[in-house]
């Protein structure tokens, strides 16, 4: 019978010690709000009008996001943002020759975020006025 209770025992305790593990993320992180598929319309800029897709992922910081596609660019060009609330910076930054910079808002429910970024392949500078629309 002894052996029994402590076989119940250790299991509780095995039990009660992965029970107490933090979770992989917190759900009250606002960037969460951010995450998913955003449907990006650019209205000024040397492309302009444009519309294309992005998508919005957690960064490796805490207050970072990953942005694919922006500039219409495709999924392979990862812009980092940083979330401040609802207000994002793109700092300087310089991915395949293009350097791009900006910031945006987002709206109170995190359905739409207006952006501007500037570009410089080098030769010139086109600065985007564009709204994200998340799906």
């Amino acid at each position: 019978m002894r052996r029994v209770s402590y076989v119940l025992l250790g299991a509780l305790l095995i039990a009660t010690v992965y029970s107490c593990e933090p979770d992989d993320f917190n759900v009250n992180d606002p960037r969460l709000n951010y995450v998913g598929t955003w449907d990006v319309t650019e209205k000024t800029g040397d492309f302009a009008p444009q519309s294309y897709t992005v998508s919005i992922d957690l960064g490796e910081l805490a207050s970072n996001l990953t942005i694919r596609g922006l500039y219409a660019q495709g999924p392979t060009f990862i812009t980092t943002a940083i979330a401040n609330g609802r207000n994002l910076e793109i700092p300087v930054q310089t991915r395949t020759g293009l350097t791009i910079s900006g910031s945006g808002t987002a709206n109170a429910d995190y359905t739409m975020i207006n952006l501007q970024f500037s570009v410089n392949d080098g030769s010139s500078i086109d600065n985007v006025t564009a709204e994200l629309k998340k799906r």
